[in-house]
């Protein structure tokens, strides 16, 4: 195994390929275990959490929201990050990444991203052409980069293979890649591979969880 990014405090951060800079640890908010608003606003104003890491899908920004307000942190001192969901993808039949992001930033009460992520390599059957539907989504994520609602921009759940086609495809290659990674579950092999084209390999469910045997 690798020799992992050293992390002293949860002040540290890594630079993304952009020059941006990411704390190494986050604060998850995932609907799995539900969400505690207290221990939210705790870990932002107690214990130094600056990283956020949610996703429409949690049903929680809103509450995320209130939390950061409630905190006193901030905004410029936060690394906000959330998800696009896959019926919000280009031609998905729901709200399209431009209106989903925006939704989103109303959701937790900030007027941009840190970080957008694609939150599965995944599409609707209704999509038909998944490789076109998620370049197209991934070009209009590029494009809200581009106009600064977003900092950086990424994926989520994405295997080497999904990497190497949307990087044939893309201007803009993903920032970082949030995936599972744990004792029970490493993907050594996928991290060597963001590492040799710039991806900050970022590490979901770092305990582990349920199914992988803990």
């Amino acid at each position: 195994m690798e020799t992992p990014m050293k992390c002293d405090s949860l002040q540290d951060r890594a630079s993304l390929r952009n020059g941006v800079r990411m704390p190494i640890l986050g604060l998850g908010t995932s609907h799995s275990g539900g969400y505690c608003h207290s221990t939210v606003v705790y870990a932002l104003r107690d214990c130094g959490y600056r990283l956020v890491d949610t996703a429409k899908r949690y049903g929680c920004e809103h509450y995320l929201g209130q939390a950061i307000a409630e905190s006193g942190v901030p905004r410029e001192d936060l690394f906000v990050a959330t998800k696009l969901w896959p019926r919000d993808y280009a031609g998905a039949g729901g709200a399209g990444p431009r209106c989903a992001l925006r939704a989103s930033m109303e959701r937790l009460a900030v007027d941009y991203l840190d970080l957008y992520l694609m939150h599965w390599p995944e599409c609707p059957s209704e999509c038909g052409d998944r490789q076109r539907t998620l370049d197209e989504t991934w070009r209009q994520l590029e494009l809200l980069h581009d106009e600064g609602l977003c900092r950086a921009v990424g994926v989520s759940n994405y295997e080497r293979d999904d990497l190497e086609r949307l990087l044939e495809a893309c201007s803009l290659a993903p920032h970082v890649n949030q995936v599972e990674f744990h004792p029970h579950y490493a993907p050594e092999e996928l991290v060597r591979f963001c590492r040799s084209e710039g991806i900050l390999f970022q590490a979901g469910w770092p305990t582990g969880r349920a199914g992988r045997g803990c």
